[in-house]
């Protein structure tokens, strides 16, 4: 059993999505460019005679720290579980979640615990599990996960799950806006009715301009499926969007939403924009972040 140490679970982004059709196990596919960020939660690892699991999420407002349980339904505690019924492992450990990705949010926050979960007790409990037994049960749990274990830069398909990687861009600062508009997942893919203006060429575009290390072009050039459906229904996430659009900076909302990603030259930019978020009125939450290199990933 390994010393106390700390496991980051680095969230993401998706720069242009796809909803490609529907599949005859009831899901849809996808296409779209993966890209890790900075921002991320914290597992904390500690020795303990048995399984003790804890969470909290104090530099989260209050109504997404309402969101969040820390019981059997938490994906970081089912990765626990799947880790126990895989190995047979019966030793123990206090755990601690220490929550910093807002929730619900597009930015795969708990598919990125679980798989910060998996990470961590291979070392903790010293299991000594490959990085294929590990994505196996990674798939298991979610289709993000896969992703979130490996980190970097991908372009995902199927369910999301299948990976090819590339070369990430070099780091670029970010402003992730949350609009207080909820969004239901399942119910967006409920209204996608085969059409869209993404489609695989789309990603096809944003991959090169990343490749070359062009963020803005790759941002610009962009488009989410998910835009399409949820816009008409929610004015306000079409209103967020337009607030950065407007001043010149690229936007994109990431995953379902309904998270804007805003692309920025300088950390000030955020710092500016945070302030006229504010002068404005609105109720947004906003952190600053960057990219991750492969470097950067934990």
């Amino acid at each position: 059993m390994s010393k106390s140490f700390e496991q980051l679970g680095c969230s993401k982004i998706n720069i242009g999505l796809a909803i490609t059709g529907k599949r005859d196990d009831g899901y849809h596919d996808i296409d779209s460019i993966f890209q890790s960020i900075r921002l991320s939660d914290s597992i904390y690892f500690a020795k303990h005679h048995s399984v003790v699991f804890s969470g909290g999420a104090p530099e989260l407002p209050d109504y997404m720290q309402n969101l969040v349980t820390y019981g059997e339904s938490n994906l970081a505690l089912k990765a626990l579980r799947a880790i126990q019924a895989y190995t047979g492992c019966k030793a123990g450990a206090a755990i601690h979640l220490l929550k910093r990705v807002p929730v619900q949010a597009g930015l795969g926050g708990g598919s990125a615990d679980a798989a910060a979960m998996l990470k961590g007790l291979n070392k903790f409990w010293d299991l000594r599990l490959t990085q294929d037994e590990l994505l196996t049960l990674g798939s298991q749990l979610g289709s993000d996960i896969p992703f979130l274990l490996h980190g970097g830069t991908a372009r995902g398909t199927g369910r999301g799950e299948i990976l090819t990687y590339g070369r990430s861009p070099q780091p670029h600062w970010l402003l992730l806006v949350k609009p207080t508009t909820s969004v239901s997942t399942a119910a967006a893919y409920n209204q996608f009715k085969g059409n869209s203006k993404a489609t695989s060429e789309t990603i096809d575009t944003v991959r090169k301009h990343i490749e070359n290390n062009d963020m803005y072009a790759a941002f610009t050039s962009s488009i989410n499926t998910f835009e399409e459906l949820l816009f008409p229904e929610h004015e306000e996430l079409a209103q967020c969007k337009e607030f950065f659009i407007s001043r010149g900076y690229p936007t994109i909302m990431t995953g379902s939403g309904p998270t804007m990603v805003v692309l920025l030259e300088k950390a000030t930019d955020a710092l500016h924009l945070q302030d006229e978020i504010s002068k404005a009125g609105h109720d947004w939450l906003s952190l600053i972040t960057k990219t991750c290199t492969e470097e950067d990933l934990p």
